[in-house]
């Protein structure tokens, strides 16, 4: 890799980069460095731009993960280039930013924020992203899931959803929010992050979920919600697609319960929000809201409660 593109960052992430690369080598520097880290592929900009983009990598035993952004380009997986670079596995890349399409040997998917596919990354396409793009990927190889369902890569192209209300979101929302959250560092048990990872997929791919996946499906639809009142056992367990007893039992595994689940999530983010520097203030009445409390009273009682100490007194403590 170029010298200045690169960079190493905590738990193992690298960094690529194109900004500061010679301009006429930068689609060749792009090609070479995802063939590496993640999946072989022909980069080609729109209208003759610049090609800006930075990747986030990840490599653990089994599985790959990235974070992409770029501004607008094509990139094409021929046949040659998986003759020249075997991936050996699937690919699944989830849309934060940007709609694009997708190409492939039965038709076009269009990809829109909040979706995903995952596809035989041996297999040809094409993507396109004609007003940018910033999304995450998984690279799991065929063997891995092979083990894991019984099939060593879908036959089609699979979209489904990782937002929204839709039947399976909740498993694929907490995978993108585990991949996220590697990316960000703030993972570092890679053994329990890869099971939880594979959990999930399986539960996307309708082979069902295990334990450590049902939890961080709740997990993830808790976190999604923490402003809704209406957030109970109930509306997790059925987002999930299981029982409230079952779900009772995942959580008591877990040295908890759904209703303290919930609490401490709510109580957790009022305390990164009342300690961020930089952050404008909000009355605590207003944070109270924004969580889903019932009361500045019960906010205040329970915070102090979680953290011994009052919420007003931690963020006076945290700006001192």
């Amino acid at each position: 890799m170029t010298q200045g593109t690169t960079g190493t960052r905590p738990h193992g992430l690298t960094r690529f980069s194109t900004a500061g690369l010679p301009r006429a080598q930068r689609i060749a520097l792009w090609e070479e460095h995802n063939a590496r880290a993640l999946v072989g592929l022909q980069a080609r900009t729109l209208t003759g731009g610049v090609l800006e983009a930075t990747e986030l990598n990840l490599i653990l035993p089994r599985l790959q993960f990235a974070q992409v952004s770029g501004n607008p380009h094509v990139v094409e997986r021929s046949a040659r280039e998986i003759a020249e670079h075997p991936a050996e596995a699937v690919v699944a890349y989830f849309a934060l930013e940007g709609e694009g399409f997708f190409y492939h040997r039965n038709g076009c998917e269009i990809l829109r924020p909040g979706q995903a596919i995952l596809y035989d990354a041996d297999q040809p396409f094409m993507r396109g992203f004609s007003h940018g793009l910033k999304e995450l990927a998984l690279k799991v190889p065929r063997r891995t899931l092979g083990e894991l369902t019984g099939q060593s890569a879908p036959n089609r192209p699979k979209v489904f959803s990782f937002r929204g209300p839709e039947a399976g979101s909740a498993h694929a929302e907490a995978l993108a929010t585990a991949l996220a959250a590697a990316l960000s560092g703030r993972a570092g048990d890679w053994d329990r992050l890869e099971a939880t990872a594979l959990d999930l997929l399986a539960g996307i791919l309708g082979e069902g979920t295990g334990r450590t996946g049902h939890l961080a499906a709740a997990q993830a639809f808790i976190a999604a919600r923490l402003s809704d009142q209406s957030l109970s056992a109930g509306r997790i367990a059925a987002a999930i697609g299981i029982s409230e007893r079952q779900l009772s039992r995942i959580f008591a595994e877990a040295g908890t319960s759904a209703p303290r689940a919930i609490l401490d999530a709510r109580l957790d983010a009022a305390r990164q929000q009342l300690r961020s520097p930089g952050t404008a203030p909000l009355a605590l009445g207003a944070v109270a809201a924004q969580l889903g409390f019932a009361s500045q009273a019960h906010f205040s009682r329970s915070y102090k409660d979680k953290f011994g100490i009052s919420p007003l007194q931690d963020r006076k403590a945290a700006a001192s």
